[in-house]
């Protein structure tokens, strides 16, 4: 009876040792022979694509066309509102006054625009006005009545002429795709701003280009 249990242990123990040797020689032929198992933590460094830009990466360059565009905007901008302010107080025709007001609204928000986009870019813009702009102002602000509407309708179509040549050929040189997206934005306010200025130059008589 003791000889059969030892020969029944004997038989039972053989069996297993051959079920493991069978099971490692399965996993041994799963795993590629001199491939080791990546570890995830150790020895490797994340990937440039697979995550966001490093916080301290350096903004876009921008030329020095660009840099000088997006400081006449500002300038004439600023200008633009200055005397808008001035029409809307000083101006005799309704016409005018409508017109003044629109351009104070409308430069105003064209300039927070710029503002915030040279603000994305590191640019500081210099809003001061050059002494040719600074002379037209100041000519402008000691006329009154219908004097004051023609000088300021005629200034305001010369000045619309100048800045929608300037925006188209800054359309078309910028490299930088959010200037490019402003430059796009503005362009049909002022068309309309011409448009209506010259409008109502003809309604005072006024000859402009």
């Amino acid at each position: 009876m003791a000889n059969s249990r030892g020969i029944t242990t004997l038989v039972l123990t053989l069996g297993f040792t051959a079920l493991i040797s069978t099971a490692c020689e399965t996993q041994t032929e799963r795993q590629p022979v001199g491939v080791a198992t990546p570890s995830p933590t150790v020895g490797m460094s994340p990937s440039p694509a697979a995550g966001a830009a490093s916080p301290s990466a350096s903004p876009v360059a921008l030329t020095p066309s660009e840099k000088e565009f997006m400081s006449n905007a500002a300038r004439g901008g600023a200008m633009e509102v200055q005397l808008g302010h001035t029409a809307a107080e000083k101006a005799s025709s309704a016409d005018v006054k409508q017109f003044g007001e629109r351009m104070a609204t409308d430069h105003s928000q064209l300039g927070q625009k710029l503002q915030q986009l040279a603000s994305n870019l590191n640019l500081t813009l210099n809003q001061e006005l050059t002494p040719e702009q600074q002379n037209a102002v100041s000519r402008l602000e000691k006329l009154s009545g219908k004097v004051f509407d023609r000088d300021y309708i005629k200034a305001m179509v010369a000045d619309h002429v100048k800045d929608i040549a300037e925006f188209e050929r800054a359309a078309n040189q910028v490299t930088n795709a959010d200037i490019k997206q402003f430059v796009s934005e503005a362009l049909p306010t002022l068309r309309d701003h011409l448009k209506m200025a010259r409008d109502i130059a003809g309604k005072l008589g006024v000859r402009a280009q």
